[in-house]
């Protein structure tokens, strides 16, 4: 009765690593076609960044509603961002802030040591500069961090948008 007892246990112990070993293997592919998407949209300079986190330079992060992103389409820079923090020198009622779309003047990306891209984005329009640093690592999750001359320093993060 013992060893038809231990036999069951190990039988079922053996089929849940190997099943464990084919999940693994499943996650592993999975993991490498995302990160082939990630890699094919960045060089095409034709990705989207959901945004799901505010991180204001000033105060707590918040958590943002659906339908806020940075978009790069070729030449293209298209910011449909919120913001909270300071301002000092924008049009009275505050101007567009970071919701625009322009022309990118300068674009820069580099490879880090652990697999993660960084992208510098540079950009402007009739109300100010901004500096657009974007790192994006090979699962998709990206940080956004956006410098201006007229408006305090603010981060986000979210997920880049695969097709």
């Amino acid at each position: 009765m013992k060893k038809l007892l231990f036999s069951i246990l190990l039988g079922s112990s053996a089929c849940a690593m190997l099943s464990g070993c084919a999940s693994a293997e499943e996650r592993a592919a999975r993991a490498a076609e995302q990160a082939a998407k990630v890699t094919k949209a960045l060089e095409a300079r034709d990705y989207k960044i959901a945004v799901n986190r505010m991180y204001p330079m000033k105060g707590s992060s918040r958590s943002v509603s659906y339908g806020y992103s940075v978009e790069v389409r070729n030449d293209s820079l298209i910011s449909y961002l919120p913001y909270f923090g300071g301002a000092y020198n924008v049009p009275y009622g505050g101007g567009k802030g970071l919701n625009f779309s322009e022309r990118i003047g300068s674009y820069r990306e580099s490879l880090k040591n652990s697999g993660e891209r960084q992208i510098e984005i540079n950009v402007t329009n009739e109300e100010d500069t901004y500096i657009y640093l974007i790192k994006v690592f090979s699962n998709g999750n990206s940080s956004i961090d956006v410098t201006s001359r007229q408006r305090d320093h603010i981060s986000y993060s979210g997920e880049l948008e695969v097709k």
